[in-house]
């Protein structure tokens, strides 16, 4: 597991395998049913790890770093192939794969937007890109004629990925640093996250937000569109994840379970489950249908934490580890399903709170359920 923030998260298209990096400068490869690790840590980058991407055949995955440099490693073996990239003068927050698997794009605290050919791992002659602060996500379009970037200055900006010419004006999109950019599968919106708290949906032929969605009481880190382009999912230095109808911009789901904030989120492929990457260390897994089932005002109970503890050994347990409630076998089965399907990287411990009565003991505490 990793013993630092976890930066990032992508999924594998057949939603086996998940890659995440992290502030300890590592790249690590699971298995998405179980958990484990299906290779051991990737170590060669020599600053924290901001970004990870997959290519679309699953054969590598590409990591930006805080060192300047993006690498491409073999995921099956692991091991770095060619040489780290380097043209950025500063950190890279953000690198990804074009859905062709031909190109790679990265944004930089340099204020640049670097397109990268995956075969020769040089640069392209498309580009740079320039924004006017430090650039700090980017995004293929569907049919990767697009590449979208956000920065600092709370700006958007657009650009044709054949010619690099801007294929809109920027657009003023928030009045504070937008951290994370999303195209809609059908390649029509975009859906930024921002340090301005809020989640923006905009019509790019119209250049127009048409939707701005509001919960979250700190910056949103990560956006993420699902593939049947029915839910958006934010992640925020608030520490939930939150679950958006795509539409109407309507909230359909809190995720309270981790325990500092949320910096990644990603949808499987057949938008089933959504992952989670934290500054708890932790990764999670979240069964997208059950918690969109849940009334709204349930998943803003602090009571309804149960409803999405892990059951282990009997025990409902918190997100810090900390057991909640015992259930007896026999009420086992009543639960509703988990919200929360998988974690990665817990650190199992047990919690005793004792009142100011002190501790007591004995028989008695069975009788609260009838044998």
């Amino acid at each position: 597991m990793h013993e630092h923030a976890v930066t990032s998260v992508a999924v594998s298209r057949d939603s086996d395998i998940i890659v995440s990096g992290s502030t300890n400068k590592s790249v690590r490869i699971w298995n998405a049913h179980t958990g484990h690790a299906a290779l051991p840590t990737l170590d060669g980058h020599t600053g924290d790890v901001f970004s990870v991407s997959i290519s679309p055949d699953g054969s590598s995955l590409a990591s930006a770093s805080e060192d300047h440099t993006v690498r491409l490693w073999d995921m099956q073996s692991g091991a770095v192939t060619g040489k780290p990239m380097r043209g950025h003068f500063d950190w890279i927050w953000a690198v990804t794969f074009s859905h062709d698997g031909r190109w790679l794009a990265s944004a930089s605290r340099d204020q640049t937007v670097r397109i990268w050919d995956v075969t020769t791992q040089q640069a392209s002659v498309v580009g740079p890109f320039h924004c006017g602060r430090s650039s700090n996500t980017v995004a293929f379009s569907p049919d990767d004629g697009l590449v979208t970037a956000g920065d600092n200055r709370g700006f958007i900006y657009l650009w044709r990925t054949a010619s690099g010419k801007q294929a809109h004006k920027p657009l003023h999109a928030h009045n504070r640093g937008v951290w994370s950019v999303a195209f809609s599968p059908d390649g029509t919106r975009i859906v930024s996250g921002s340090s301005d708290h809020t989640a923006r949906i905009w019509e790019i032929a119209a250049g127009q937000c048409i939707l701005v969605i509001q919960g979250h009481t700190d910056d949103v880190r990560s956006v993420a569109w699902s593939l049947d382009a029915r839910v958006i999912a934010t992640g925020s230095w608030d520490a939930t994840l939150r679950l958006w109808d795509a539409m109407t911009g309507a909230p359909l789901a809190t995720l309270h379970e981790h325990a500092k904030a949320v910096r990644s989120v990603a949808f499987t492929n057949d938008s089933r489950f959504l992952v989670s990457g934290s500054n708890d260390t932790t990764i999670r897994k979240w069964d997208v249908r059950v918690a969109c089932q849940l009334p709204w005002e349930r998943c803003n109970d602090p009571v309804a934490a149960l409803t999405s503890a892990t059951l282990k050994n009997g025990w409902l347990v918190g997100s810090s580890g900390r057991l909640i409630l015992w259930v007896p076998a026999e009420y086992r089965r009543w639960l509703p399903a988990n919200l929360c399907t998988l974690i990665i990287g817990e650190k199992s411990r047990v919690v005793i709170s004792v009142g100011e009565s002190g501790l007591h003991a004995g028989l008695d505490w069975t009788s609260c359920w009838r044998v």
